[in-house]
């Protein structure tokens, strides 16, 4: 947001006391004024309180919907949410594991929801997506149709879809193509899902309901989805530093040993808190997750592929 300063101090109390009646001075301190009488939008009903006491609905405000009153808005949901953003946050990248057992304990008021805490992850990794211009979870019709291991089922299947349609393949493509992305975008909560099942096998001795275990899966993907803007970024710099960012082999094998060694540093971190594992087994789990995250990747990719050409 952009905000225009002026550079010139201004001392806000001088017009309040210049303004001030012999009246208003000898009103009582903490003497709050009456509340106008207003009409609440939801219930109709007539207040002449700060807030109806029915449906908790306010009264409008003359700053309601100015860029200033929006902007101030959005940096309290932001910043604040009682604190909790904020404090999920830290708690995600700085203690491995805190947030689920926090949630599983009941201790939920301090912060985010696990689904809630991911929804901000996956909007904070396609505004990255869109600043870079990089599309890591999809993959253009071109590439299923040519460098994939299912590329020849694709072939088969979109050589059908043209002939019965009578389309050429570069029209084709183009609408499958932006779907695709669209699709990537949206469904990123799959790969949590499919990431959850294999917990309580690695884990059986924790005894843990299903639900603790997709708990932990949404806090890991919300944990692998910032981490993946920061692969984005680094590739971006790269790119702008002269490189060729995630077009260059060497770059894209970097960052994928990059992510799967912090994969495996924040499973090994989360699983001692959260699953309270030991010793070498503690390690062999924790990489297998880390492993079958990027086999997800794959996975997913192929899903979407599915899922575009069905609704394509």
């Amino acid at each position: 947001m952009n905000t225009d300063f002026s550079g010139r101090a201004r001392c806000s109390w001088i017009p309040a006391f210049a303004g001030m009646t012999r009246r208003d001075s000898a009103a009582p301190i903490g003497h709050k004024p009456p509340v106008r009488k207003w009409a609440c939008p939801t219930c109709g009903r007539t207040r002449a309180t700060a807030f109806c006491p029915s449906c908790g609905e306010k009264p409008l405000r003359a700053a309601d919907l100015t860029l200033a009153d929006l902007g101030a808005q959005l940096l309290k949901e932001f910043s604040s949410v009682d604190g909790k953003l904020a404090r999920s946050v830290r708690a995600l990248l700085t203690r491995p594991g805190a947030l689920t057992v926090a949630h599983v304990a009941g201790r939920r008021e301090s912060y985010l929801g696990p689904l809630q805490l991911f929804f901000v992850a996956n909007a904070l990794f396609v505004a990255v997506q869109s600043l870079t211009h990089a599309n890591i979870f999809s993959s253009p019709l071109a590439s299923h149709l040519g460098r994939q291991d299912w590329s020849p089922l694709a072939r088969s299947l979109v050589r059908e879809r043209l002939a019965r349609r009578g389309t050429s393949l570069s029209a084709y493509a183009q609408s499958f193509d932006k779907a695709a992305v669209l699709n990537a975008k949206t469904m990123i909560f799959l790969m949590a899902l499919a990431f959850a099942p294999l917990l309580p096998v690695l884990f059986s001795g924790a005894r843990r309901r299903f639900g603790a275990h997709i708990v932990f899966a949404l806090h890991a993907y919300a944990f692998i989805l910032v981490l993946m803007c920061v692969s984005l970024l680094a590739a971006e710099a790269q790119l702008l530093a002269g490189g060729l960012g995630l077009a260059s082999p060497a770059v894209d094998l970097v960052l994928t040993g990059f992510n799967l060694l912090v994969c495996g540093a924040y499973f090994y971190l989360a699983a001692s808190a959260f699953y309270e594992t030991r010793g070498l087994p503690r390690i062999a789990k924790c990489a297998a997750l880390a492993f079958w995250v990027a086999a997800l990747i794959v996975l997913y990719r192929f899903a979407i592929f599915l899922i575009t050409f069905a609704m394509t």
